[in-house]
This record gives C-alpha cells, sequence and structure tokens, in this order.
C-alpha cells in the first residue's frame, strides 16, 4: 500500500480513536422538488400544533410535510395565489396565507380568500403578516397596513399610527408587536393598549429585529441594540454579531445569521464568536426551531433545508469501505477487518495495517475474535490467522495444515481450543491439530456461517446454510426449528443468559431457548425493516441491535418477546451505505460501531435529550371514498382537520375510511400503527406504517376507533385515538316499527286464519250435505235393489203358490202330488234366496263391515256355502294381514261382483277346484282374484253376457279395474284392482 492511501486511512482512523469533543453529529438535508416540494423558492416556513411543517413557495402554492411527504395546495384547492409570501396561525389554529395581493385563511377543510382592491396595489406587494388577538394585520412594501377583523376586511392600505411608514414588525417573546418606522420610531401593540417611543437619533437606521432569549434586539448602522418594552427605552449592548441574524436557538444558544451567500453558525464563547459555514452560496429567507430540535431554512431557489442531528457518522473515508468485523480488545486496541484492504489496529493513537500483498484474498477479514488467554484470532477468505503480539505479525493455517476450507466465516472458544467455520464444514484447533466435522458427521451442510460456545450448556450452536446443528461432547446434533426450516442462520448470539437470538437469510428474528418449547419469531409483519438479518445483538440497555440490507433497527422486547420499542435507522438517520455486514458490529456502553458496505460508522447516543414526540390524530372521516361528508351527521368538529364529532350516521352510510398520522421529521420511517374498531372488530391490528383504513357494511350500533401508534423512541405512545361515531339502526329494525309489525301480523295471521276456519266449515257443510245427498241416493239404491230382489222373488213365491192352488183343483183326487212336491220345493228355494239376499244387503249396510278383511272373510263364507254342495274344492288365501279401512258401499259393490262370479263358476263352469285370494299388488293398491279350472269361454263373448257387464259396471262404481281372463277349457281369472282413495261419492277428509 502506498504511503498515501496509509496517511489518509491513517487521518480518517483517528477520528475514531480521538472522539471529537461535540458528541452530538450534526448534518444537513435539502429537500427539492425531487423530494415533492412543488417549488425551489421558499418563501416562509411555520410548524403547527401537531407537527406538520407548512411551506410556502412563489409560485408553487402550499405544502405540508409530515416527516415522510409533501402535501400541496394551490389555487385550484381554494389559495388566492400560488405565490406565498408569508404564513401565521391564529390562537383558533386557522392557517393565514399571504400572498402578494391578499391572503387565504385555511382552517384546515376549506379556503376563504381575502383579495385587496385591485386599484390598491398595482404597485406594492404585501409583505409582512402578524396577528394580534383576533385581528389579522397585513404590511406592505409601502410601509401601508390592511386590517381583517372578525372574519371581514376592515380596510386596506392605511397608515398603521398617523402618517407613519411601518418598515417592519416582530413578535417579542412576551407576544408584543413591535413595529418601526422608516423614521426611528417602535410601535408597540399589546392586546388593545398601542404605545410609540422614539429610538434616537444616535440609533441610526434600524433593521434587522430577532429575539434573542427574552428580549427583543435590533442591528443598526452603529451597533447592537435592545428594545426594552418595559421601560420604552432602546439600550444600546456592549457586544455585536456583524452579520445578519435570522435566528438565535435559545436551547443551544446559537445564532444562525447570513453572511454574503453563505448560511453561518455563529456561538458566543466569551467575547469571542466562533463561526461555523453550513451551507455556501446559498440565499436563506427564513429560519426555524422546530419542536423535534431540527432547524429549518428557508432558500431562494435551493429549495428547503433541515439541519438536524444525525444518530450515525461516518467515521472513515471513502478509501475505506467494506467494513467486515470490528473487534476492541482487552489492551484497549481495536481491530477492524475490512472488505480488501486487509486488518487494522489502532491502539494510543498509533495505527498498524496487517497487508498481504502476495495472497491478495487473506486481505479479505471475515471475522475477529479475542480468545479467554487475549490471544487474537483472524478469519479470512485464505485462512485462519493467530496474532503474536511479540513479532506483532500473524501465523497463518490453511487447508494444508487441516482446515477443512479456505474461507473462515466465525470464530468460537470453549478456553481450551478455538472453532472454526468455513465455508467446506467445522473445524475444532487444540493448538495441534484440527478435529474436523462435516455432513457425514451429522451437519445440515457444510456451508457454516455462524458459530456460538455457550459455556454453561457446554455445547457450541452452529448456524448452517438450512438450520442449527449442535456440538456437544464431540457429537454432532440437530436443533429442530420448524419456524425457519430450510433457511439460513447468519447470527447466533446469547440474550439474557439463557437464550439465543437467531438472525436468518429471510425469515427475521428468532428468539429461542435451547432444548425447550420456548421461542418466538420476529418479522417484518411486527416492524422490522427486513427479515434479511446480518446480526443480531443485545445491549447493557436491553436493546438488540439488528443489521439487515435496509439498515439498523434498534428493538426492545418484553417478557414475553413482543415488540415494545422499535426506531429504524437507515440513509435519513446518517447511514450512507445502509446495508449492514455479518460480524461488524461493536457494541459497549461507552460507544457503538457498525461496519457497512461503505465504511465505519459510530452511533451518537442523545437518548437523554430526547425531542417532543407529537400525537396520533385523525386528519379525515370518509363515507363511501368522499362522496358523502359525515360532517352532516354531527353537530360540531374538533381539531385542525374539523373531525365531525360523534357523529350518527344512517345506516346505508355504514362505509367508513379512517386517515390518521403521526407527524415526526426525524424518525419518519420508525412511524407504525396499529388500530381497533370496538364493536366490530375482535383484536388490535399488526404493526404497520399504514395510514388509513376502510370498514365497509358496518352493522347499526355504537362504535369507537381506536389508533396507537409508536414515537419518538419506537414504543407505543400513552396518547391514543379514540373516536365514537354511531351507525343508526334502520327504522325496520326498531322497536316501534317491531311492534306494529308485529300487530300487524298478528292481525293478518289472525284474519287468515279466520277466513281459513270460514272456509274449513263451509267446506265441512258443504261436505256434509253431499255426503247426506249421496247417503239419500244410496238409500234409494239399496230400497230400489232390496224392492226389485224381495219383489221378484215374492212374485215367484206367489206365482208357485198359485200354480199350487190350480194344481190342487185340477187334481183333487191326488193324481198332482209330484207335481205338487216340486213347486213346494221351489217355494223353499225362493223363500230361502229371499233370505239370503236380505242378510247380504243388511251385511253391507253395516259401517262395521267396512274393512278388507271382513269383506274377504264374507266373500270366503259365502263361497265355502255354495261349493260344497257340488263337492267343488274351494281355497282363500288373505295376504294382507293390516287392517285396511274400506269407503262406504264398497264392500257391497265387491260382494256382489264376487258372488255373482262364485254363481257362474257353480252353475255354468264345470270346475273341480276354485281359488279366491287378496294380495296387495306391484302398485301401492290391492288386487281380489277369483279363478276356476273350468272349462271357461271365449272372450269375444264378453260383449254379449249381462252378467259380465252387470259386474264391470260395479266395479267402475268402486273405481276398481276389473280384468276377466278366460279361455275354452282353460279356466276363468277374474281379477279387481284397486286403490282405497276417497272419492266425493264415499266421502272427503277435511
Amino acid at each position: 500500500m502506498s504511503r498515501v492511501c496509509i496517511t489518509i486511512i491513517f487521518c480518517c482512523l483517528s477520528a475514531i480513536a480521538l472522539r471529537a469533543q461535540d458528541d452530538t453529529f450534526y448534518s444537513t438535508r435539502n429537500y427539492t422538488a425531487i423530494d415533492g416540494l412543488p417549488q425551489s423558492q421558499v418563501m416562509g416556513i411555520l410548524e403547527d400544533k401537531n407537527g406538520y411543517l407548512w411551506v410556502g413557495t412563489t409560485g408553487g402554492g402550499l405544502a405540508r410535510y409530515d416527516g415522510r411527504e409533501f402535501k400541496v395546495y394551490t389555487t385550484l384547492d381554494g389559495l388566492l395565489a400560488n405565490q406565498v409570501v408569508g404564513l401565521r396561525f391564529d390562537r383558533h389554529d386557522n392557517l393565514w396565507i399571504l400572498h402578494p395581493r391578499g391572503v387565504t385563511r385555511f382552517n384546515g377543510l376549506e379556503f376563504k380568500r381575502f383579495q385587496a382592491p385591485q386599484q390598491l396595489l398595482t404597485d406594492r406587494q404585501m409583505r409582512r403578516i402578524y396577528m394580534l388577538g383576533d385581528t389579522v394585520f397585513m404590511l406592505s412594501n409601502s410601509g401601508m397596513a390592511s386590517k381583517i377583523y372578525q372574519d371581514s376586511a376592515y380596510y386596506w392600505e392605511k397608515p398603521l399610527y398617523r402618517d407613519y411608514q411601518v418598515w417592519g414588525s416582530h413578535r417579542a417573546p412576551s407576544g408584543e408587536i413591535c413595529s418601526f418606522t422608516s423614521d426611528g420610531l417602535f410601535i408597540i401593540q399589546s392586546g388593545k393598549e398601542r404605545y410609540t417611543f422614539a429610538a434616537g437619533q444616535e440609533v441610526g437606521k434600524i433593521y434587522n429585529l430577532f429575539n434573542y432569549k427574552r428580549d427583543v434586539l435590533f442591528r443598526s448602522a452603529n451597533g447592537m441594540y435592545k428594545v426594552n418594552i418595559k421601560t420604552r427605552k432602546v439600550e444600546k449592548l456592549d457586544w455585536d454579531m456583524p452579520n445578519f441574524v435570522l435566528l438565535h436557538d435559545d436551547k443551544s444558544d446559537v445564532f444562525w445569521t447570513v453572511g454574503g451567500s453563505n448560511l453561518l453558525k455563529e456561538t458566543m464563547q466569551g467575547t469571542e464568536i466562533k463561526r461555523d459555514t453550513v451551507l455556501k452560496d446559498v440565499s436563506i429567507y427564513q429560519a426555524l426551531v422546530d419542536s423535534e430540535g431540527n432547524t429549518w431554512f428557508a432558500s431562494d431557489g435551493r429549495g428547503l433545508y433541515k439541519y438536524y442531528r444525525q444518530d450515525f457518522k461516518r467515521c472513515s473515508s471513502d478509501n475505506l469501505r467494506g467494513v467486515m468485523t470490528i473487534l476492541n480488545d482487552r489492551d484497549g486496541a481495536r481491530w477492524i477487518g475490512t472488505m480488501a484492504k486487509g486488518l487494522w489496529k489502532i491502539r494510543h493513537g498509533k495505527i498498524r495495517s496487517y497487508v498481504d500483498p502476495k495472497e491478495p484474498t487473506r486481505n479479505t477479514i471475515t471475522t475477529v475474535k479475542e480468545a479467554p488467554d487475549g490471544t487474537i484470532w483472524v478469519g479470512s477468505a485464505s485462512g485462519l490467522g493467530k496474532y503474536n503480539k511479540e513479532r506483532d505479525g500473524f501465523q497463518w493455517y490453511s487447508r494444508e495444515d487441516g482446515l477443512p476450507g479456505w474461507a473462515v466465516t466465525s470464530l468460537a472458544f470453549d478456553g481450551r481450543g478455538v472453532y472454526v467455520g468455513t465455508g467446506n464444514g467445522l473445524s475444532y484447533f487444540d493448538g495441534k491439530t484440527f478435529t474436523n466435522y462435516s455432513t457425514k458427521d451429522g451437519l445440515y451442510t457444510n456451508g457454516i456461517w455462524t458459530i456460538l460456545y455457550d459455556r454453561k450448556a457446554q455445547t457450541l450452536f452452529i448456524g448452517t446454510e438450512i438450520g442449527v446443528n449442535t456440538l456437544q461432547h464431540g457429537k454432532i446434533g440437530k436443533l429442530p426449528l420448524p419456524e425457519i426450516v430450510n433457511t439460513s442462520v447468519l447470527s447466533i448470539n446469547s440474550y439474557r443468559d439463557s437464550l439465543l437470538l437467531l438472525g436468518t437469510g429471510g425469515s427475521g428474528l428468532m428468539v429461542i431457548k435451547p432444548y425447550s418449547d420456548v421461542r418466538k419469531l420476529i418479522t417484518t409483519r411486527d416492524g422490522l425493516a427486513s427479515d434479511f438479518i446480518y446480526f443480531a445483538a443485545p445491549d447493557e440497555k436491553g436493546y438488540t441491535w439488528i443489521g439487515t440490507e435496509k439498515g439498523i433497527n434498534r428493538i426492545k422486547l418484553d417478557k414475553r418477546f413482543d415488540l415494545v420499542e422499535n426506531l429504524h435507522f437507515d440513509y435519513d438517520n446518517g447511514l450512507t451505505g445502509v446495508e449492514t455486514n455479518q460480524n461488524a458490529f461493536y457494541i459497549s456502553p461507552k460507544e457503538k460501531y457498525f461496519g457497512l458496505v461503505d465504511g465505519l460508522y459510530e452511533f451518537n447516543d442523545h437518548s437523554t435529550d430526547r425531542p417532543r414526540s407529537f400525537d396520533v390524530h385523525l386528519t379525515n372521516v370518509e363515507i363511501l371514498y368522499g362522496e358523502y361528508s359525515p360532517r352532516q351527521y354531527s353537530d360540531s368538529t374538533f381539531g385542525f382537520f374539523k373531525i365531525p364529532y360523534n357523529p350518527s350516521m344512517p345506516p346505508d352510510k355504514n362505509h367508513l375510511t379512517f386517515t390518521f398520522n403521526r407527524v415526526d421529521k426525524h424518525y419518519s420511517k420508525s412511524v407504525k400503527f396499529k388500530y381497533i374498531l370496538e364493536n366490530f372488530d375482535k383484536t388490535w391490528s399488526q404493526p404497520s406504517a399504514q395510514d388509513m383504513v376502510t370498514y365497509s357494511n358496518l352493522p347499526p350500533g355504537d362504535y369507537t376507533f381506536r389508533v396507537m401508534s409508536t414515537n419518538n423512541e419506537g414504543s407505543w405512545a400513552d396518547t391514543r385515538i379514540a373516536y365514537a361515531f354511531t351507525i343508526r339502526t334502520p327504522f325496520y329494525r326498531t322497536a316501534s316499527f317491531l311492534l306494529g309489525m308485529f300487530i300487524l301480523v298478528g292481525g293478518l295471521v289472525t284474519l287468515i286464519l279466520y277466513l281459513r276456519v270460514k272456509q274449513r266449515v263451509n267446506r265441512v257443510m258443504m261436505l256434509e250435505r253431499i255426503r247426506q245427498k249421496e247417503q239419500d241416493n244410496l238409500r234409494k239404491e239399496i230400497a230400489r235393489d232390496f224392492h226389485d230382489e224381495m219383489g221378484n222373488q215374492l212374485t215367484r213365491i206367489i206365482n208357485y203358490v198359485s200354480l199350487l192352488k190350480l194344481n190342487s183343483t185340477s187334481n183333487g183326487n191326488g193324481n198332482g202330488y209330484a207335481n205338487g212336491h216340486d213347486l213346494y220345493t221351489k217355494v223353499e228355494d225362493s223363500a230361502k234366496y229371499l233370505y239370503n239376499g236380505t242378510r247380504d244387503f243388511i251385511w253391507s249396510i253395516d259401517p262395521v263391515n267396512d274393512e278388507l278383511s271382513k269383506l274377504f272373510i264374507h266373500i270366503r263364507d259365502f263361497g265355502e256355502k255354495l261349493f260344497e254342495e257340488k263337492e267343488i274344492n274351494f281355497r282363500a288365501y288373505n295376504e294382507v294381514r293390516e287392517k285396511i279401512k274400506l269407503p262406504y258401499g264398497f264392500s257391497r259393490e265387491a260382494n256382489l261382483i264376487f258372488k255373482e262370479a262364485m254363481t257362474n263358476a257353480f252353475k255354468y263352469s264345470g270346475a273341480c277346484n276354485v281359488a279366491l285370494s287378496l294380495k296387495r299388488d306391484e302398485s301401492t293398491g290391492f288386487e281380489i282374484c277369483f279363478e276356476d279350472d273350468g272349462v271357461g269361454f271365449a272372450t269375444e263373448d264378453i260383449e254379449k253376457s249381462n252378467g259380465l257387464q252387470n259386474i264391470r259396471d260395479r266395479a267402475s262404481r268402486i273405481n276398481a279395474v276389473l280384468r276377466i281372463q278366460s279361455a275354452r277349457n282353460e279356466g276363468t281369472k277374474i281379477i279387481l284392482n284397486f286403490k282405497l282413495t276417497k272419492t266425493l261419492k264415499y266421502g272427503l277428509a277435511i
């Protein structure tokens, strides 16, 4: 390495060895159109109670900055003009925006414009604005004043006091308005009181008024003066500030001044002034110290500047990049390993570099560790190095000496030897020999990323490319971690004595207690900047420092391992390179250093002087994405953004969007939110930077929308949003409507039931009339049949008796005995037939016999008596066991059908065997069958038989199907199929 390069590195590393007297690190950031600023000429800046920075520009309108983005307002939104020359808040939190020819009032929701008459300001422009109570005063470059009182223009372009022209005005620390005229007259306004006093001829021309502590000072050509408001005098000071004073910062006792085209930071040290140039070649109009300790500068053509205290300062030059590892040894020496420029040692202000010109890969230092005996061990891309203090050099071990791989990634010590993690396996060096372990011994892979030796457990934990192995008593074991399976473990460090911090390559940070079920995975869902963790290490205050490719997170966990604090440091906080390295961190109570891809950084801990943290607040509530305003459903509003107070929305306006924010102009990327809608959500949402949430289809009810945010320390702030609102119940779900509907439905049901009962009663009455008519018809049929049957038989008996009389008369000598005997027999038979017919009529009329089984038995009994007279074999089969109710009149017709059939079979069939059967048919009906094995008959003769036609007619009366199957010399079969459905003829079920 050349002498020049060593000298440069020496200078940059000397800053590490000797810390500066000022422990705070300041930097300047410029905001331009690239960052969202509407225009680069900034004329005014102002901070409101919520922490927003309001920026007025020349031509770009008004901008509101919350630390993350600029919200721009122009004439399209309601501004009078896009040229802004001044900004002020009144005591009602209304923002007054001064334009060259008028003013705009913005109440957070609406703009109201006040434009001066055109003829008054043709060649004049407004240049100052100030508030006095509820009155707004505006000064023009002509020295005239304009006044707005009670939201109305009171006058335009009139003298403020007599005929004097006011050249400047200034608000004193105690609230008075100090104005001065071209003649050296001071006009003091305080409430309703106004008085004047002259500065004196010796003062000269007055300019540059500014506040210094509790006083108002001004500069003139003759020196520095104080305006004593109490004594109403001007007092000359014994010291002077040669440059134009923009602002005096009372907290840091700093004068911000402009000298030529430079922005200067000046401090009084005794009688001398220490002057630092902060910006060059820039015109500054205004300076403002905000509530968070940042100082803002409005420039002409260069945008907006922020001068702020950074959390990190790079303490190495551009020639020293890629810091891979850092170590402070017990002798007070600091070792810094780089990516390509070897190892550097700093001790007592002396710097020593260790660079191997013959082996360039050995200049890539991956890790530096100190053994328990004080020996320094170094891992490189080309072997393991052991430092020899006496000769101030290293002894190197490589694969030729027994190492399993060239690249050494990590080191650990057990008090007797050193464990070495390489890209090709694990090794243990006892000072003489290397004992190697690989996948054959149980390692997940041979690629070792990190190792840690736990003295209490006497266990080595090994982070590999796909998980964690353990080495205990010479045996390789596996640590099952299903949450990070197949994930590289890049960092392992002890945490709270018995716990481990595992940094993974893509799955976040895991906290585990080995050999137990205690473990917690922390990822970007919980607020980390990235899930790719290069390192995770705790400090003495309980914080855990997490290095990623997106910067550094500093988190704090509670006993349940939940995040209670979380700050994210990146480019905005001084980490220019952003991306960290695996072993590049040194954390101690006094100092903390981190190695990034672009150099070494020192952390500036200013937690003892934490500035104000603003509260979370609502910025808007919308219905259907702004289609309707919720303010029409509330009787009042609150806050700068005019949020409706406890609105009561109708049931169809139940699609709400809530927008909220917390201003943080220093740790803007660390701000996280959690929200819950009580009476709807069950749990709080996950931490997120999202500042808006939409709820749709909310049911009627009372709700409270709650939001919490992190503060500037990264913890959840105590101040939270609790916004109550109501979704009204629709009229059809109110108690009165439900009661009315209940009464109405009850009345309708009662009416329907009444009409239905009436209908049923009418139906029953109609059916009763039909039944009565049918019964009358049935009686007539029975009477007719009975009359016909009885009349026929009685006529025959009468005829037989008449013949007997004639025979007795003609054969009185006893010659006709035989004929007379025959007649007596016929009379007897006719009487028997009449008896049997009468009995059948009576049986069929009896309702007790309206049952299928009794019908079958009755027919069976008739057949048995009939066929035993000719010794014809008769069989009856009943396969229906249950009781089947028959319609009225069915038994009579069926009985007559089969009596007719049996009688015909008895007289004409010549059968030897007959059978009667009852069974269910293939459908849901029944079948009664009578068959014989007699002579049968031809089917074509069926239509000619009156008896068979009579049988068919009876079957049709009972809605049955009658089938007759017969052939000559093959017997006859008569089948009656029926279903027991009630008809109008035989009754209806109601």
